[in-house]
């Protein structure tokens, strides 16, 4: 089932200026994806995620700009998230935004989820893309993956720095450009993105934080929340893709992440003619498309990511639904690139 993920339109915010900067008419090129300037400019308005993608990369390729997604990134600040970006300027500390992040990040995009955990005296904050409709999403994530680096220098302060950086496709720019732009180790091909920092950030007070801002955002997120809840599709297919490659996710391991029945579970999604098991086969299957066609991750790792018991597993299932080996189909798309 093909679904209309939704991210907001000032996701762009800055792309008019870099557009003016590469030589491209800004408002030319921004009406022929159906926007305009003041579009990007607002938290108000929402596109298709597919066609934010397509934007991003056909622009790449028409200003033969390679580094378009990284140069993005380091323009935007908290305006891209909207009332989520008041939100989180305001919280007394990096460890109380990335926590009020966690409830609310889904207004702002659809089709990724972020999360962190501590290991050791780092903070690793890992992005998870459930959009994988379409095989080059690169600039996509280095756009992501740029501006989440921004929003974490306004957040812990001028001595930011991070301890490294890992993307989960392969490069388009040269080594040297990722390590000079974000000032750190960067490396591809890896199980998933993440931005390594020190964890000694987390709890240094946000300079001019306003608490009543706060309050603000907080309560019209929440009002927001009530009227406005998640798909359970992309509820389910969210938390498929979080632990595929930590547990087996079987449909009672997602109720119960769901603070539901398994029952309540299977109910909801037959009311929208899905189930399950199909649910799960469809997104292992698109992500694993996405790290073939665009990363030269080991098949054994791979299938690992994918929670398949061991590589067979990965390859009869790819192949049932493809017709094709995973290889050759990693082989097919390199050509047709």
């Amino acid at each position: 089932m093909t679904q209309s993920f939704q991210i907001q339109t000032s996701a762009l915010y800055g792309l008019d200026e870099l557009l003016d900067e590469l030589g491209l008419e800004s408002d030319d090129w921004l009406n022929s994806f159906g926007l305009t300037t003041a579009d990007i400019k607002t938290e108000q308005k929402t596109m298709d995620i597919g066609v934010f993608v397509n934007l991003l990369q056909k622009t790449a390729e028409k200003t033969q700009c390679k580094n378009l997604g990284l140069r993005l990134g380091a323009k935007q600040d908290f305006r891209i998230l909207g009332p989520l970006g008041l939100l989180l300027q305001n919280c007394h500390t990096p460890r109380d935004a990335l926590n009020a992040a966690r409830g609310f990040m889904w207004f702002h995009n659809q089709t990724e989820y972020w999360d962190y955990s501590i290991e050791g005296h780092d903070l690793h904050l890992r992005r998870y893309e459930i959009f994988h409709d379409m095989a080059d999403t690169r600039q996509y994530k280095e756009l992501s993956l740029s501006a989440c680096y921004q929003l974490c220098k306004l957040l812990m302060g001028s001595d930011f720095k991070g301890v490294r950086l890992a993307f989960s496709h392969a490069p388009i720019s040269t080594k040297k450009t990722y390590e000079q732009h974000f000032n750190m180790p960067v490396h591809f091909n890896c199980e998933y993105d993440a931005l390594v920092v020190p964890s000694q950030y987390l709890d240094v007070p946000i300079p001019n934080a306003n608490q009543a801002l706060k309050g603000f955002a907080h309560e019209y997120l929440k009002t927001r929340k009530k009227h406005q809840d998640q798909d359970i599709e992309q509820q389910v297919v969210s938390l498929i893709q979080q632990t595929m490659s930590t547990q087996h996710p079987t449909i009672e391991n997602i109720a119960e992440l769901l603070h539901m029945s398994k029952r309540t579970l299977q109910r909801r999604l037959k009311d929208k003619g899905l189930v399950f098991k199909q649910l799960l086969s469809e997104t292992r299957i698109k992500t694993a498309k996405w790290y073939l066609a665009s990363s030269q991750i080991d098949i054994t790792l791979l299938s690992d990511i994918l929670g398949y018991r061991d590589v067979s597993a990965l390859s009869r299932a790819f192949k049932q639904a493809t017709q094709v080996p995973p290889l050759q189909w990693r082989k097919q798309s390199a050509t047709s690139s």
